[in-house]
């Protein structure tokens, strides 16, 4: 009896694995044809037995700017190169900035010199995170790296743009994100830099145009969609920006940003409840944003519900420590309650991460920090 069961174990598996072979040739097939939805529901099929369909899974979520969910199944693939270079884009999409390091540095470790595409796209990973650190000199070499690794590499352009951005050299991200475009007129993540770039330097309308050649390439791009969303709403066709922000929802109900934008639309219409909802929903979906809280508080403050406002500042500092425009904004509703010692202590640590008008407020009063 016992010899029969086994015999059947060993039959039923090999049953599951070819039923498992078959839907993942399914999910291939139906990926080649780019029939995003028939592949992943082929791949889901196999994912419990099969190492490729994980990965494969986890790629096409990436292209179908799924992160959470192509991070689960890349980081349960079969820990290749590919697996984890793409698993730091993800992690990068989603900013989870140590994640992303450490994906990096493992594709790296495991790279063989050959896979110059995957090295040149983990260098620019680590070059992305080092930028986001501030330190400029480590992640500029990184990305410099990453583009002689491989010179048609848009991702390494794409980086030393944001590098750019973030020193404060507009004009060079500008004409580092055209470089990048050139380079690979498919890239997304150009077109969406350059718009935002745009958008940044109030030409709303060159952003609209930018970002609309990039829905060329890629229909149903979600931050694409986003970014044109952001660029109705600072433009202010209120219409416009509510039908791209939907329309992200729509593809991706975990699109934590698009929530945040509809409710900049509510606050701005004094619709403060519809507001809130909509920060809050933002915060579930990711309690490590702090933008979803510090709006939330500057919607209770514009209600005039200050201690809630305090709170959700609070949460959004404990999040992100290096914001002293909000612990300035804590400084001004303490101020508002006359609790002068909370007031000074949080326009001490605005002061001390380098903010301006905090320094010039404990200049004025007398207070060292």
């Amino acid at each position: 009896m016992t010899h029969k069961l086994l015999i059947l174990g060993f039959s039923l598996s090999i049953a599951l694995g070819a039923t498992a072979q078959g839907s993942l040739e399914k999910g291939i097939n139906a990926d080649s044809k780019g029939l995003n939805d028939l592949a992943v529901g082929h791949y889901r099929e196999a994912v419990d037995t099969s190492a490729q369909a994980r990965l494969r899974l986890g790629l096409l979520l990436q292209r179908m700017e799924h992160f959470n969910e192509a991070v689960r199944w890349l980081a349960n693939a079969d820990s290749s190169t590919t697996a984890m270079t793409h698993l730091a884009e993800c992690y990068c999409e989603l900013r989870d900035w140590d994640a992303a390091k450490k994906a990096a540095e493992k594709a790296l470790e495991l790279a063989d010199s050959s896979e110059h595409a995957l090295r040149s796209s983990a260098m620019a990973t680590l070059g992305f995170v080092y930028c986001v650190d501030e330190n400029y000199t480590n992640a500029l070499a990184w990305a410099h790296k990453a583009e002689k690794e491989d010179p048609s590499s848009a991702r390494s352009i794409n980086v030393t743009g944001i590098i750019q951005f973030y020193k404060g050299n507009d004009n060079a991200a500008i004409q580092t994100f055209r470089k990048a475009i050139q380079t690979d007129q498919q890239n997304i993540d150009a077109y969406f830099n350059l718009g935002t770039m745009y958008c940044y330097r109030n030409h709303y309308d060159l952003a609209i145009t930018a970002l609309k050649k990039g829905l060329k390439v890629k229909r149903n791009s979600i931050k694409l969609i986003y970014c044109l969303g952001w660029a109705y709403l600072l433009k202010g066709e209120k219409d416009n920006a509510i039908e791209c922000l939907e329309t992200v929802i729509r593809y991706d109900s975990s699109y934590v940003n698009a929530y945040n934008r509809l409710g900049d639309i509510y606050f701005e219409n004094a619709e403060f409840n519809q507001a809130i909802a909509q920060y809050r929903t933002a915060s579930r979906i990711d309690p490590k944003q702090s933008e979803a809280h510090r709006l939330m508080g500057r919607t209770y403050a514009e209600m005039g519900e200050f201690g809630k406002a305090i709170r959700c500042y609070q949460h959004a500092v404990e999040i992100n420590k290096k914001d002293a425009e909000t612990y300035c904004r804590i400084a001004e509703l303490y101020a508002k309650q006359k609790k002068t010692k909370q007031e000074q202590n949080n326009y001490k640590r605005a002061a001390k991460l380098g903010h301006k008008d905090a320094q010039r407020w404990c200049t004025s009063h007398g207070i060292n920090y």
